[in-house]
């Protein structure tokens, strides 16, 4: 009997509690909510008018392999995958708050010279971090990681940019890798990079 009571007095305080909390979020939702007709728009207070985008990019999970064939005996492969990096920035319009969520991406380089695997690295923010800049690379995340087709007269030269949403600030590399996999990193400037 002890029991029988003692259950049925947690069952009603677990409907109590999901009662409230169904009549707060319904309560939060209508409020949000406008009428059509604009009848109940004119009893809102002005901050009930803000709205909310969502944007989410690369929309939905990504994942880009190029395989790329140079005629100087060179072959780059380039594999890039969304990985569970979030960057979040929200930026606020009239009316309108607009929330980006930028997913990081790795990618996986590997370049072959006369069908021999010479390099195989993959690519994330940890390997380019400097402590000296941690604010630009707490909200970086990788951008591009291409083959530069034009400038690979001799060596395959590969363009990887950094993008900060949140200081809305790239950082650009370029790597060069010779025919024995030797490579050579170097700091570009990365605005003018697609």
């Amino acid at each position: 009997m002890f029991f029988k009571k003692n259950i049925m007095g947690n069952v009603k305080k677990l409907l109590l509690f999901l009662a409230v909390l169904f009549a707060i979020l319904f309560g939060s939702v209508s409020e949000i909510r406008l009428d059509k007709s604009g009848n109940s728009a004119k009893k809102l207070s002005p901050l009930q008018y803000i709205s909310i985008d969502e944007t989410e990019i690369p929309e939905g999970l990504a994942e880009i392999e190029i395989d790329t064939l140079l005629t100087n005996n060179f072959r780059v492969n380039i594999h890039n995958w969304t990985n569970t990096d979030r960057i979040y920035h929200l930026v606020s319009k009239p009316g309108t708050i607009v929330k980006s969520k930028y997913k990081g991406i790795t990618s996986n380089l590997k370049i072959y010279y006369k069908k021999q695997l010479i390099f195989d690295q993959y690519l994330d923010k940890v390997i380019f971090e400097e402590p000296e800049e941690s604010s630009f690379w707490e909200h970086a995340i990788l951008q591009t990681v291409a083959v530069d087709e034009l400038r690979s007269i001799k060596e395959p030269l590969i363009h990887i940019r950094f993008y900060n949403p949140v200081q809305d600030a790239f950082k650009a590399y370029q790597i060069t890798v010779d025919c024995r996999g030797a490579y050579d990193l170097e700091f570009i400037d990365g605005i003018y990079l697609s």
